[in-house]
């Protein structure tokens, strides 16, 4: 009977661990499978979006190209006679073919250029002319809407005959323009053939396995005009005749790419990708069946399968153990207790089981303690990270949170941070006694708050003690201050410690706990002295880091060493903030250095030029200062990696950029030389450079010095005010820009050897009363 009992009860256990295996086996198979068709649909979502894109593009510089061989045949005075000829003339067409031809050579993809006169109903074309009949009228007038300067693209096939089209043999995407020359009478038409070659092509790339796969072209009208199949192992497409695919059946497109999912005529599901041309205004489709995105999944089917038949295996050998272990104990039970009789049993049996019972306890509480401290630490880390701004990268933080007795709902937050010091110093944090203090002054602090919301402690690597504490309305609670005068004042009788507590600003939604705990804990860690043993608001400290100053202090400083040239400096300054910064969180420091870059980069604006291709490499290093960073190592490299080529940036240019700044001077005092306050400083300022460094360089570029240059552009211009006008002396000094007239007379004497007056005289030739100027010269 035993071994009935003990075959039951051993299969029962081995039965239940195996299924938990095998479960467990499934799932991680299923998980893998899903994961992978995933990423496959993913990566080819991707590629065929990113491939269509490309292909968009070059169907607008084709329409481009199309466009200007439009104008080119509307401007050339061949091709424009023979579209507004009302008569059939050989010459004229003549000579407008030969102009077709020039215009079909220069594009080696054109295969046909041709125009169609509707009032000779001529058809004139790089190759031949010749009559249209009805037939090929309507074709062409068929697809175009009745609006003036209309154009759209088909696919037709043509052949040797190209007029008549008797022998059509290839295929062409023909662009065709409404063109309109002569006053009344139907309008005329200019068609460019394009190799199919070219859009064949374009579309190769879009081929990413075997199997069915098709594109579907739609021009500006929604009007499908070419559908390519490709079908097996071939790797390029070709004309289909007909389609399973309905563009009608298609969703409406908002975006100018995107996806989504379609069930063809024949029930089979395929991935849909779309991009829109801009220019031509094609609409591009790629189908690609889901079988063929998953062609890889038999494979992985047969490999997950081989994987899966060796857990299976190891999994049976340890539930076999494990059942073996588990039943073990109750075999032994059942042979002292129950098979044997009452008086065989051994006297040491019953503490053999106690003692089998205490180790599985024993086991048990360690477990136990396993999981709070596990729990412990993990909520330690998210309070951390909620702290720092960070709990966003937590999925469904809110419920996380929440589970953790953490309410992130609340409308309202402030931070209270309590920092306990010894009077005497009789212990600090590496006493082993220091624990029984802080663990006190945490669980008062807790009730005493905790009395105004659901309090949440955290103590930080400063040691400060740090309690969240939720607020549904936007003030303090009356009796904050005096609950918390409680608190300083047991931790000082019964421990002999000073505790400094300070209340932080009332911040919205949890969005802003970070802001509120780095400004709560800067405020105590500066004011930490002075405020000893005190309670205060983080807002009442004087001593707060004024940010905006330090930023404008620190790219000021980087931007004299860049200007030098001198990228240790810079590595040296940055190193330096980067210390500074140590009281901060990793995501505030970025969000810091990120805005003294941007800083950086507006002192520099100036000297980038609009085809500069520095400015939108800076601009990407730029956004790479962001918050995905993963550490301080990452977030120096990429500002010195910005740094670096900023100042290679001003490097190259200071060379050129000296000669330009002298001939922008030199062009700024030709038109403002009026201006009383035109000053050498002035013109150093708007360049960015030193006043003795520019009065250098623009000596070097122009030949003068400033002064002499200046004064020169205002006596030329004073002469030409003597010579042409008969205004006063003071006014020709105020229009120069000399205020003080006898300067004036000083200077333009120096110049010319003889007064204003006398040189206006001497110029005008004409006689004037001397006593008049004498007074007029006397009063000026």
């Amino acid at each position: 009977m035993f071994r009935k009992v003990k075959t039951r009860l051993f299969n029962r256990y081995l039965f239940s661990i195996f299924c938990v295996v095998a479960i467990a086996v499934i799932l991680v198979t299923l998980l893998i499978f899903t994961i992978y068709a995933n990423l496959q649909v993913s990566s080819a979502r991707t590629y065929s979006v990113h491939q269509l894109e490309q292909v968009c593009q070059m169907t607008d510089m084709l329409y481009s190209q199309m466009r200007s061989v439009n104008n080119q045949i509307l401007q050339n005075s061949n091709t424009n006679r023979c579209l507004s000829s009302n008569t059939f003339n050989r010459l004229i067409e003549a000579d407008a073919g030969i102009k077709l031809r020039e215009i079909q050579t220069a594009r080696s993809y054109t295969r046909y250029v041709s125009l169609y006169n509707s009032a000779s109903n001529r058809f004139v074309s790089s190759s031949t002319a010749d009559f249209l009949t009805d037939d090929d009228i309507a074709y062409y007038y068929s697809r175009l809407p009745d609006s003036s300067g209309a154009d759209t693209c088909l696919l037709r096939m043509i052949g040797a005959d190209y007029a008549t089209q008797t022998s059509k043999t290839r295929y062409v995407y023909s662009f065709v323009f409404r063109v309109q020359l002569r006053k009344g009478g139907s309008p005329d038409l200019i068609i460019v053939d394009v190799d199919e070659d070219y859009f064949a092509d374009s579309i190769g790339n879009l081929r990413t396995s075997s199997g069915f796969q098709q594109v579907i072209l739609l021009n500006r009208y929604n009007e499908v005009f070419s559908t390519n199949v490709a079908e097996g192992d071939s790797t390029r497409f070709s004309h289909a005749k007909s389609s399973n695919i309905s563009v009608e059946d298609f969703p409406e497109l908002t975006d100018t790419s995107g996806s989504f999912s379609y069930t063809c005529a024949d029930r089979t599901e395929a991935l849909v990708t779309y991009a829109k041309a801009d220019s031509s205004g094609f609409t591009i489709f790629n189908i690609v069946p889901y079988s063929n995105i998953f062609s890889g999944l038999p494979q992985l089917a047969i490999i997950t399968l081989l994987v899966g038949i060796l857990v299976l295996g190891i999994g049976m050998f340890i539930s076999f153990r494990t059942s073996a272990r588990l039943s073990a104990p109750i075999e032994v039970l059942y042979n002292n207790y129950v098979k044997k009789s009452s008086g065989d049993h051994d006297g040491d049996e019953l503490d053999e089981l106690s003692k089998a019972f205490s180790d599985m306890y024993m086991k048990a509480d360690k477990l136990e303690q396993g999981l709070i401290s596990s729990y412990s630490d993990s909520k330690k880390r998210n309070i951390q990270r909620l702290m720092h701004g960070e709990y966003g990268q937590i999925p469904n933080y809110i419920e996380v949170y929440q589970s953790y007795g953490i309410d992130l709902t609340a409308p309202y937050y402030t931070i209270v941070i309590i920092s306990a010091a010894s009077k005497e110093l009789r212990f600090g944090p590496d006493d082993p006694n220091y624990f029984i203090y802080s663990y006190a002054l945490e669980n008062l602090a807790t009730e005493v708050l905790g009395q105004f919301g659901s309090v949440v402690p955290y103590r930080n690597s400063h040691n400060f003690l740090v309690m969240l504490l939720p607020l549904q309305k936007n003030a303090y609670p009356e009796k904050l201050v005096p609950e918390l005068e409680r608190v300083c004042e047991v931790m000082q009788r019964e421990f002999a410690m000073n505790t400094t507590i300070c209340i932080g600003t009332i911040v919205e939604t949890a969005v802003n706990i970070n802001l509120c705990y780095e400004a709560t804990n800067i405020a105590l860690e500066y004011s930490a002295i002075r405020n000893q043993g005190k309670i205060f608001f983080a807002y009442e400290t004087g001593q707060n880091i004024n940010l905006n100053s330090y930023h404008n202090k620190l790219h000021m400083k980087l931007a004299e060493h860049i200007r030098a040239n001198d990228l240790d400096a810079c590595s040296h300054e940055f190193d330096l903030a980067l210390s500074y910064m140590s009281n901060v969180s990793f995501n505030t420091a970025v969000a810091y250095f990120n805005h003294v870059m941007m800083s950086l980069l507006d002192d520099f604006s100036t000297t980038f030029t609009d085809d500069d291709t520095a400015y939108p490499i800076l601009m990407d290093k730029l956004n790479k200062i962001d918050r995905q960073l993963p550490n301080v190592y990452m977030l120096r490299k990429r500002c010195m990696e910005f740094i670096t080529i900023l100042a290679h940036h001003q490097s190259i240019n200071r060379k050129y950029g000296n000669e330009l700044a002298a001939d922008v001077a030199k062009e700024y005092i030709d038109k403002n030389y009026a201006n009383p306050d035109l000053s050498l400083k002035m013109l150093a300022g708007m360049a960015g450079l030193s006043s003795a460094y520019f009065g250098k360089i623009f000596a070097t570029q122009i030949g003068y010095s400033f002064s002499d240059y200046l004064s020169n552009t205002r006596m030329k211009k004073a002469e030409q005010l003597l010579r042409e006008t008969k205004l006063p002396i003071n006014q020709i000094s105020e229009a120069i820009g000399i205020v003080n007239t006898n300067y004036f007379y000083s200077i333009f004497k120096k110049k010319y050897g003889m007064t204003p007056l006398a040189y206006r005289r001497t110029r005008s030739g004409e006689a004037e009363d001397t006593k008049s100027e004498e007074q007029d010269e006397t009063t000026e």
